[in-house]
């Protein structure tokens, strides 16, 4: 009965060993797959196989993990585990044998968000790392033995999406050996199309221990060959020593995993050497080795790289560093030895450009080039949060190439970041080359270019610069409006603070002093050329795109229209406030002898061709001396000139893109008005002189092809003077003219004058030379005989009566003329007494008894008919027919004489015709003299 029940217990124990036999590999591949879960993987699958008395197969491993913006993802198919049992209850097993593995990181295209939890999970397992519970002394340590004897890889294979190169995909194979405290291994791993690469491992301790990575070939030189050794020193420290280096051009393919170089990698070159040197407590744990004040590590690096590109970034980079570098728990300082950093040329400007100097440096394919001239330090503070960086020294870096538009040098003195920030930059700075179009445009210019230098200091989001002397900035063709500028130079006369907030985008600066160099201006069409003149700015201030100027312009030595309208020098003083949208001035003129000669107000838009024009010339008095228009303007000429009295003018113009004239640059004048004043004005033009002209004339712009006057003009002038005077005109006028046309039509109403005692009247006349002809009458009335004889300079000839005739006067393009005229005596008539000198008399005595009649009638002549008949001809040529009747009463017995006189003489002008009266005597004798 027992030896059943003994049978039954051991048939059971059967039963569950069998039992648990069968369920240990989906058991245990259940319990795996939770962990792994809970490390965070997914799409966890493990299946195990049924363990032997020698060895276990691993029919499939399988799980994945996001890692942010990658995803990876290990499987391992039919791997193999070889023991013995005995070495299996030890912990340790003889051989793990991976037939086929692949790991793959691809690109994801949305990344999970880290919740705080996840973020507590990790501090908590960072606070329980076992790194913590290690220290400095366990680095002199040999190896643990390991729990495999050999492990061998027969295929792994390994492929990152976002790499680049022939490594992108990676196939491996090899084996790690653990003999003693000793660990060696090497591996064998090709790419697509690439030779075979090994690496070598030998490690007898954590700090003790060397890699080489060089490629299969006989007798190749090492990819990366590392050392690193370590030994107790006399005290209680341990110290490490170790050395790197890398031949990068046989490492490009590598590169290409963690960045796109392109597919251009023969053309990768350098070396990097790399030489350390550490010191460590022995206590010291390794969680927690850099927070010791005993830590302290030394070193030197030189690196020497050629890589074809960055893909994004940068293409044809050169990198060449050398220096030294110490560090303790607080602090790592850094030297770089005097040479040239980096030269590459960059597609993309650095985000830590401000803006505002984005705007002013080019775009595209820029040389950018790094260098010192001597030694630059820097230090590191790790303790601070976030990590504090400090360097100083002569640091420059050139953007832009010497043939490009724009060259940026800046130098810095002093730079400091936080983080990933720079907080503070300080330096010198250059900038020579052109503008980009984007400023050009906003200053309404076809080109700009300058050079300007000064210094500069950065301070988280504020720039505060001087700008110094020698500075410069020269803008081409500057056009709005009615205003256009073939060129002006700006040269900075005293330094100019700038301060600016990144965030705002706000920038104001300090009092700008500068001269300017403008050798012509075109305003309208008129041409103004300068010498040199003095630019201050009192409020310069932006904010964005916006900004806003107030200042003064001063110009010395000016002149308009070569000179002719305003002779050099002249002084011009202009007050202007800007903003994004118009600018306006206050323009005012001076001469040496006339202050504020010319005044104007023109305000600009800026974003169309609008503007407008408000100027004023005078009042100007002048003095006949020093104060003359000779001395304002040359336009006169030297045959006239205005000697008293005063003038003065004003002006209205308005231009715009829609009506009116068009002029070079497109804007059209839309309206233009002027007021011309004239008091008491005296001088004289040509032969003729004038004194106390007054008027006053409105004229005003038609359309954009004729000038009018608003309104008829009356005008006063008290005398002219041309051997004849001519006193008290008056009369009205008004003017019209087509551009297109030579000369004005000028209408001429109600004109009168008193000239000879008398006066002189005419309705009026319509001025128009493009026209055949245009006609009027001249009255004359009541005129002194005795003032018409006084203007002869002949002596001895005297006369009374009064004179009335009229003059039909025709006007063509060619001339005057005069045909039909009649001058009449009013009855009853007058006398005329000519008193002959002794000369005179002498010379009559010999002549015959006819001409002595006629002298001895003439002593004392009372005529009844005074009739002159005038014709005067476009030429110039004056035909006068006279006839005279009356007799001298002291001839009692002598008959009434009639004389026919016919005079013919070319004259410039009618009123000296009178003057060939003193021809008379001449004319009679020569028709009563007989042979």
């Amino acid at each position: 009965m027992l030896t059943q029940r003994y049978q039954v217990a051991i048939l059971l124990v059967v039963v569950v060993l069998c039992g648990c036999y069968l369920l240990l590999p989906l058991g245990t591949s259940y319990v795996l797959a939770n962990q792994l879960r809970t490390y965070g993987y997914s799409q966890v699958i493990l299946q195990l196989g049924y363990p032997g008395w020698t060895h276990m197969n691993i029919p499939v491993v399988s799980f994945q993990q996001d890692l942010g913006e990658e995803r990876l993802m290990i499987s391992l198919t039919d791997a193999e585990i070889q023991y013995d049992v005995g070495l299996l209850f030890q912990g340790r097993v003889n051989r793990i044998l991976l037939r086929d593995v692949a790991i793959h990181v691809l690109t994801v295209h949305s990344a999970e968000a880290t919740t705080g939890e996840k973020q507590e999970e990790e501090t908590n397992d960072e606070e329980s790392s076992p790194w913590r519970l290690l220290t400095a002394g366990d680095l002199l340590r040999t190896l643990p033995i390991l729990p495999f004897g050999e492990l061998q890889l027969e295929h792994l294979t390994v492929f990152r999406e976002q790499a680049t190169g022939p490594l992108r995909k990676v196939t491996i194979d090899g084996e790690l050996t653990a003999a003693g405290n000793e660990v060696g291994g090497h591996f064998s791993f090709r790419g697509q199309d690439t030779g075979s690469y090994r690496l070598v491992v030998v490690g007898k301790s954590a700090s003790t221990w060397s890699a080489t990575l060089s490629t299969n070939r006989p007798h190749a030189a090492p990819i990366v060959s590392w050392q690193s050794r370590s030994r107790p020193t006399d005290r209680s420290d341990i110290q490490v020593d170790g050395q790197l280096r890398v031949d990068v051009q046989e490492l490009a393919p590598f590169i290409a995993l963690l960045v796109p170089i392109g597919p251009e990698l023969e053309k990768v070159t350098g070396q990097v050497a790399l030489d350390w040197a550490g010191v460590a407590a022995t206590e010291a744990a390794l969680g927690s080795l850099w927070e010791d004040e005993h830590t302290r590590l030394d070193g030197q690096v030189r690196i020497n790289v050629t890589l074809p590109a960055l893909k994004g970034v940068a293409k044809d980079i050169a990198l060449a560093y050398v220096g030294k570098f110490t560090g303790n728990a607080t602090q790592a300082e850094w030297a770089m030895s005097p040479g040239v950093l980096l030269t590459a040329t960059v597609n993309a400007q650095p985000r830590l450009i401000p803006d505002v100097i984005r705007l002013i440096l080019p775009h595209g394919d820029q040389l950018v080039r790094i260098e010192n001239k001597s030694v630059v330090q820097g230090t590191l503070y790790w303790k601070d949060t976030p990590i504090r960086t400090v360097a100083q020294g002569p640091l420059q870096v050139t953007y832009g190439r010497s043939s490009g538009p724009v060259v940026a040098t800046f130098e810095t003195a002093r730079a400091e970041g936080r983080g990933n920030e720079l907080i503070l930059v300080e330096g010198a700075y250059q900038l020579e080359g052109l503008l980009p179009r984007a400023l050009t445009e906003r200053l309404a210019a076809k080109e700009a270019a300058g050079k300007v230098r000064g210094i500069v200091r950065l301070e988280q989001t504020r720039i505060e610069g001087v700008l110094l002397q020698p500075s410069s900035v020269t803008i081409k063709q500057i056009g709005q409006g009615a205003i256009f500028v073939p060129g002006a130079t700006l040269n900075l006369s005293e330094p100019l603070t700038v301060e600016c907030d990144l965030v705002s985008r706000h920038c104001s600066t300090g009092p700008l002093v500068a001269t300017i160099w403008v050798p012509t201006l075109k305003i309208g069409d008129q041409t103004v050329t300068s010498t040199q003149g003095r630019l201050s700015v009192q409020e310069l201030d932006t904010k964005e795109i916006n900004w806003t100027a107030s200042g003064m312009l001063v110009i010395d030595g000016v002149t308009v229209g070569g000179g002719g309208a305003i002779p050099a020098p002249s002084h011009w003083v202009t007050k202007f406030s800007a903003d994004h949208t118009s600018i306006g001035a206050d323009l005012q003129i001076d001469l040496p002898a006339y202050e504020g000669v010319v005044t104007a107000r023109i305000e600009q838009s800026l974003k169309t061709p609008y503007g407008t024009l408000h100027g004023t010339i005078g009042p100007v008095s002048f003095d006949g001396a020093e104060r003359r228009l000779s001395r304002f303007t040359r336009a006169v000429g030297p045959s006239s000139d205005l000697l008293e009295g005063t003038i003065s003018a004003t002006v209205d113009v308005t231009w715009d893109e829609t009506v009116g004239r068009p002029s070079s640059d497109g804007t059209r004048v839309t309206s233009a008005a002027a007021r011309l004043v004239a008091e008491n004005v005296s001088g004289y033009y040509h032969d003729y002189g004038l004194r106390g002209v007054s008027t006053a004339m409105v004229l005003r712009a038609e359309g954009t092809d004729s000038i009018r006057m608003v309104q008829p003009a009356s005008l006063f002038v008290a005398a002219i003077q041309s051997g004849v005077d001519v006193n008290n005109v008056r009369t009205s006028y008004q003017a019209r003219w087509k551009l297109a046309d030579p000369f004005p039509v000028v209408e001429v109403k109600d004109f009168q004058c008193e000239m000879f005692g008398g006066t002189i009247t005419s309705p009026g006349l319509v001025v128009d030379l493009a026209s055949p002809s245009s006609a009027t009458t001249f009255s004359l009335r009541s005129l002194d005989l005795a003032k018409i004889l006084s203007v002869e300079q002949q002596r001895g000839l005297r006369g009374t009566g009064t004179l009335n005739g009229t003059l039909p006067v025709t006007i063509t393009s060619r001339g005057m003329m005069v045909d039909g005229g009649v001058i009449e005596a009013q009855p009853p008539g007058g006398v005329i007494r000519y008193l002959s000198s002794v000369e005179s008399s002498n010379t009559l005595s010999d002549s015959d008894q006819h001409l002595q009649l006629v002298t001895q009638a003439l002593n004392n002549f009372h005529y009844k008919i005074l009739r002159v008949g005038v014709k005067y001809g476009e030429a110039g040529m004056l035909d006068l027919s006279a006839r005279l009747e009356g007799r001298n009463p002291d001839l009692a017995q002598t008959p009434p004489i009639h004389f026919n006189l016919t005079v013919q003489e070319h004259i410039p002008t009618l009123l000296k015709s009178l003057r060939l009266i003193e021809d008379i005597h001449g004319m009679i004798e020569r028709q009563y003299r007989r042979p």
